[in-house]
């Protein structure tokens, strides 16, 4: 058997053996192995419908740009849910599905109290931006519109975005067209780890862009299938961080993993929506890599889930500003 070679960059135990047990694999890099390869990695079969009983999970179908895309609702088994969430999976724009972010979904459902509805958007390379946008905004004002569950319970009319890496990109530029009157009105924000700048060539990236199984290299390919041409990237579309102005846009909670290339462009947001008026909930995790929330192993990260969704929860329920917190 292979030594486990835990990288001193996660201090966080827990992570550094996830993060070596998948490097002793000796994989190919996504980027390297192909799109097909990369898609089927991350393939999941559907979770046993009694797996969490405390939350009611439906499939469902809503209308995308195009054409009506899958969705999956999770509802708090208690009831009583504060808004409805519309929640985008990570994965690059290009790979995932409903199963790929179901943990961070259910976590989200309990720790903040609201409907979690999961939408499967279009994926890149064969449905490039703003494709994953348009079906986002168009599942938004569906929810806006009024939507029930299947046995005719209605959701919360008041709504709220989130997502994880990617879909956290998309979130954030989902609230904006809000702000801007190009989609309903949305209480909150939920980002994490989120991907908000195509500059590749912050620090965070020179420090943490190799061997931490998010990648340098990845997140350029990923690109290149999103959005091929390189200029129009700096639209805040793309790029939320990109946006002249932050002004007016919903309350966040972000939450940024230690070791994650796209930490430097998560904290210059924040501080920029916190500059411009916006309340922040600043949620950091030392120690560990992108995505952490989505790994079973790593502990910290239904931690910071809980705080994460505590702090939505606060926020949803009362204006008092949110006091900028970090999770060690």
């Amino acid at each position: 058997m292979t030594a486990l070679r835990p990288d001193p960059r996660l201090t966080d135990p827990d992570a550094a053996r996830a993060v070596a047990e998948v490097q002793a694999l000796g994989l190919a890099p996504r980027h390297l192995a192909g799109l097909a390869v990369a898609r089927a990695r991350v393939r999941r079969p559907p979770a046993p419908p009694d797996i969490d009983p405390g939350v009611r999970v439906t499939g469902l179908t809503l209308p995308g740009e195009r054409a009506p895309r899958p969705a999956r609702l999770y509802r708090p088994a208690t009831g009583a849910e504060a808004a409805t969430l519309l929640y985008l999976h990570g994965g690059g724009w290009a790979l995932g599905d409903l199963e790929i972010n179901d943990g961070v979904c259910r976590a989200i459902a309990l720790r903040a109290g609201v409907a979690v509805l999961s939408l499967d958007y279009r994926l890149a390379p064969e449905h490039p931006f703003p494709a994953a946008l348009d079906d986002a905004t168009a599942a938004l004002r569906k929810l806006a519109s009024g939507l029930s569950t299947p046995d005719g319970v209605p959701l919360p009319e008041v709504l709220a975005v989130g997502g994880l890496s990617a879909g956290g990109a998309l979130a954030a530029a989902l609230a904006r067209r809000s702000r801007d009157g190009a989609a309903p009105p949305v209480a909150h924000q939920l980002l994490i780890c989120p991907v908000l700048d195509c500059d590749l060539d912050r620090p965070s990236y020179r420090r943490y862009g190799r061997g931490l199984l998010l990648s340098r290299d990845d997140m350029a390919w990923f690109w290149d299938m999103y959005l091929p041409d390189r200029a129009s990237r700096r639209d805040p579309d793309a790029s939320p961080l990109r946006a002249p102005d932050l002004g007016g846009l919903p309350p966040a909670t972000i939450v940024v993993a230690g070791a994650d290339p796209l930490r430097d462009e998560a904290e210059e947001y924040a501080t920029r929506l916190a500059t411009a008026g916006v309340p922040v909930e600043w949620v950091l995790v030392e120690g560990v890599p992108h995505g952490f929330v989505g790994n079973p192993a790593i502990r910290s990260g239904p931690a910071a889930l809980a705080r994460a969704g505590a702090a939505m929860a606060r926020r949803l329920a009362a204006a008092a500003p949110v006091a900028v917190e970090e999770a060690r």
